[in-house]
């Protein structure tokens, strides 16, 4: 069922749906969302970009204060950071559409689905696909969110909040791409040989930067879980070092002769698949430089 715009309004009054907003914006079935003085645009890469590194949000964008306006030129993408917070209900989810009028002059934004329980401020793509440039000015009207309510019976363990990859809880609308975060539930091979299953994705409390949880596929007297910083984790080592019995371009690879996801999968039969990889990795390095040392 789709919410009206009375429905709407009880919600923010009552549930703090929506910080930071414009009553005059709530229509019959939605309500319009607009642009913060704040974009984020896109820095041009002159070299391949890898989808795998943690850095890529630093790396990607440039903030600009628009409070007096940005020109958007012709085929030109920004990502412009809204106004409002939306703190979505567990028992709704959104959707933000475009607006109609700016379709129509060629200016697009994304479809944004938001799930139940989100809570942070978003930023959304727009997309000049016109051959014009337009002026783009704080509080614009950029899309419109429409609010579903959810069928009863939803658990915590489904909300947003919960899973493992929220890597967008609670962002401040300057949050970039995190995709490396699909990797959680994934196994990857060290260059050392061994490999190992990343059981989530964490924030340092002092350094705010992402660390990868990770479990070893091997017994091990020390401890079977550890922690690494993402940059370290993903981090490029030299292929021609001599412990580098693999010969692969980065510390931790995804291993894709794994592709079991441990998290729909018991562990036992998980275990049973890596043991398997191990004895046919071990068989096709028999007569090879490299020998594999997987304990």
């Amino acid at each position: 069922m789709i919410l009206n715009g009375n429905d709407i309004k009880k919600l923010i009054e009552e549930e703090n749906l929506i910080e930071n907003y414009d009553t005059l914006n709530i229509g019959s079935s939605s309500i319009d969302l607009s642009i913060s003085n704040k974009i984020l645009v896109m820095k041009k890469s002159f070299k391949q970009i890898d989808l795998s590194d943690p850095d890529l949000s630093d790396k990607m964008y440039e903030e600009l204060d628009i409070t007096n306006s940005y020109s958007l030129k012709p085929k030109e993408c920004i990502f412009v950071i809204l106004n409002e917070k939306i703190n979505m209900p567990k028992n709704m989810i959104g959707h933000i559409r475009p607006r109609t009028s700016l379709s129509r002059l060629g200016l697009y934004i994304n479809f944004q689905h938001i799930n139940s329980g989100y809570s942070g401020i978003l930023n959304l793509e727009l997309y000049n696909m016109s051959p014009n440039t337009f002026k783009i000015t704080p509080s614009l009207r950029i899309g419109q969110l429409v609010i579903e309510e959810l069928t009863d019976g939803i658990t915590d363990d489904l909300l947003y909040p919960n899973e493992k990859t929220a890597m967008y809880q609670n962002e401040d609308g300057k949050t970039g791409s995190k995709i490396y975060a699909d990797y959680i539930g994934k196994v990857f091979r060290h260059f050392k040989g061994n490999y190992y299953f990343i059981e989530n994705i964490s924030t340092d409390s002092e350094t705010k930067e992402d660390v990868i949880v990770y479990r070893p596929l091997y017994p091990r007297d020390d401890s079977m879980l550890w922690t690494r910083p993402a940059k370290m984790f993903f981090e490029e080592v030299d292929q021609n070092r001599k412990d580098n019995i693999t010969g692969q371009k980065h510390r931790f690879e995804l291993a894709k002769d794994l592709t079991i996801d441990y998290t729909k999968q018991s562990k036992k039969d998980f275990i049973k698949e890596a043991e398997n990889s191990k004895n046919t990795t071990e068989s096709n390095n028999k007569h090879s430089k490299f020998k594999v040392k997987i304990k």
